[in-house]
């Protein structure tokens, strides 16, 4: 398991490292520039503002199923332990049946 989760990290780390950032296209370049001599804040935070969108709609996807995961693998793991402990009691009763 150790290993699995070292590897893993290794190849996340790698991937990282090595990747460069994307040149965006020319009519994205186009769409967020900033024209000559603007000095409004509102155009020029508009290509910080695209970034985080879309940032946004790339993480909220992965954080719903994250969380979806978690919730069916928390139900998982108490159903197996209710199971366990009404096995528990039916072997209880079956080995003692004036205990009831």
């Amino acid at each position: 398991m150790i290993r699995t989760l070292a590897t893993l990290f290794l190849i996340l780390g790698l991937t990282f490292a090595v990747t460069q950032p994307a040149l965006a296209c020319p009519l994205c370049k186009d769409a967020i520039a900033t024209p000559d001599g603007a000095e409004d804040e509102d155009v020029a935070a508009l290509p910080k503002a695209y970034n985080r969108s879309i940032m946004l709609m790339l993480i909220v996807p992965y954080v719903s199923l994250v969380g979806v995961g978690f919730l069916i693998y928390r139900g998982v793991k108490k159903n197996a332990a209710y199971l366990e402990r009404m096995r528990q009691l039916a072997a209880d009763t079956s080995a003692n049946p004036q205990a009831v």
